[in-house]
Formats: structure tokens, sequence, C-alpha cells
């Protein structure tokens, strides 16, 4: 299988926030000094609220061609569950509605979406129903997207910790991919949300096939969703790996992380372990 481009998602640097111009450029340059060769940008960080993000958006354009590298996937902003407030959904709705016109503006090849299912006890789950539900909100935004020829794709989802005995849409490849099907959309596989789920990644990749088209590379223990280092929690990598050879995956080999409590002094260290741990796993695909 030949090497895959590695990207993160936009939060191993550490620059200031205060001034989101030189952040993002900032962001670019430690991306491109220290060996990756795109970038995983989540729209959140533009100000959805009105069309002020056209603006940042032009930031972020500069620095591809300063950089020479550009954000080639990103993630649309998303909610738990569906909210019984209207407010809240129509505001939710309108900011992913101008997160996939910022996506297209930006030229992301795959901008990924959760299916915004809760967690609901298995003794009422209604397969049906979440399904129908999961649809009725996606819907809208595969319509608009299509528009604007932006490619999605839809994540695999986890339960919340602590929780027993439920099931929330999205967690089984089956689920995931009845909905990417109907819609026109690939597949974003979580590696983190599988082990917490306790799903094959191998069989469920098998599953997914050619689908695939984005990863999120995490560890965990399989209790929270940690987001940490690979190799430091207890995913399955080998077979993990090996699913991505039976899928056929040819896309980023994309780094998901939570790194807030990361010192800025050890991001460079940090960078450095991402590029020998992707090269490592990328030994396993078979």
């Amino acid at each position: 299988m030949k090497k895959l481009k590695i990207s993160s998602s936009f939060n191993l640097h550490s620059y200031p926030k205060d001034n989101l111009k030189e952040y993002i450029r900032e962001g670019f340059r430690f991306y491109k000094e220290n060996g990756f060769e795109a970038i995983d940008f989540g729209t959140t960080l533009l100000d959805l609220s009105s069309d002020a993000w056209r603006e940042q958006a032009e930031d972020v354009l500069k620095a591809y061609d300063e950089f020479g590298i550009r954000c080639e996937m990103g993630h649309l902003p998303f909610i738990a569950g569906i909210s019984k407030d209207e407010s809240v959904m129509q505001n939710f709705k309108d900011r992913v509605h101008r997160a996939i016109d910022a996506a297209a503006f930006l030229g992301i090849d795959y901008a990924v979406l959760h299916p915004n299912a809760a967690n609901i006890p298995m003794r009422s789950y209604d397969p049906k129903a979440q399904y129908d539900s999961v649809m009725e909100l996606l819907s809208p935004f595969a319509e608009h997207a299509h528009r604007v020829g932006l490619n999605l794709v839809l994540e695999n989802m986890r339960v919340v910790p602590g929780l027993f005995h439920v099931h929330r849409f999205g967690q089984t490849p089956d689920e995931i991919c009845d909905v990417a099907d109907k819609l026109g959309m690939g597949i974003c596989w979580d590696f983190g949300h599988a082990n917490i789920s306790g799903v094959k990644q191998s069989e469920a990749l098998a599953y997914v096939g050619k689908r695939l088209k984005v990863i999120h590379v995490n560890d965990n223990v399989g209790i929270e969703d940690e987001h940490i280092l690979p190799f430091t929690g207890n995913v399955d990598w080998r077979d993990a790996m090996h699913g991505l050879s039976l899928a056929e995956y040819e896309g980023l080999f994309n780094f998901e992380l939570n790194l807030s409590r990361v010192p800025a002094a050890m991001r460079k260290v940090y960078a450095a372990y991402l590029i020998a741990a992707a090269n490592e796993l990328m030994a396993y695909i078979e």
C-alpha cells in the first residue's frame, strides 16, 4: 500500500487565538516546518454567526499560498443529540450551513458531519425512528453541500462514558453506511469511537469499504473519549490498520487529538512523535 499523506487537526500548534489572523498563519508555519503534508481544519474556528467567516477564510487561503500546504479535510459543527428547543436547533442549522459554505470556499476535499443522535436505552431503542430523525436533520445539509460542490463524510459515533445498555445511532458501520449511501456521503472512521463502542475495527472497515474517505487517528482505554496519542491506550492498532487495507483506503493519515494541556515547549516533540507514529502505523497496513 502506498504511503499516505500525514495530517492533523489544527490544534497541534500553540500560538494564542487572540489574533486569529496570526494564529492561522503561525499554525500553517508549524505544520509545514514539522513534517505534516495537509491540515484538518475545524470550521468552528471561524465566526459562523454571520458572513464574517469570509474575511477569516481569506487568511487561510493566503496561508495555502505562503506555506504550500492546505486544508484537505475539515470538521463541521456538531451538537449532542437533537434539542427540543427550536431556537437551539435553528442556530445549529444556520451554523452548519455557513460552515458548508466556508468549507467549499476553502477547497476542503471532505467535510466531516456527525449523525447528532442521542444515547438511547436499549430497551427503548427504535432503529427506524433514529434513522428517520438523523435523515431529517442531515438531508438539507447534504443538499446544500451538493449544490456548492462539497463532499460530506459521516463519522461513526460512540456511547457516553458511564452509560450501560444504551445505543447511539451511528455506532455500528451498517447504521452510518445506510445514511451515507442514501445521502451520497462517504464515511469518516474514528478509531477511538470504535474502541469505546467495542467494534472490531478490521471487520467494520471491511464493511465500510471504499466508502471510507477520512480517518481520525487517536487512542483511549475504551472508557473515555480521551483522544490521546497512538500506543498510549488500548486500541488494537494492527487490527485497525489491517482494516484500512481491507477498505483499500487512500486518503489522509489524519490525527485528531486532545492537546489542550500540552505545554508550548513540548509541541514540537509531540509533532515528531506523531510523524514517527504515523510511519510505524502505516507499516502495519497489509
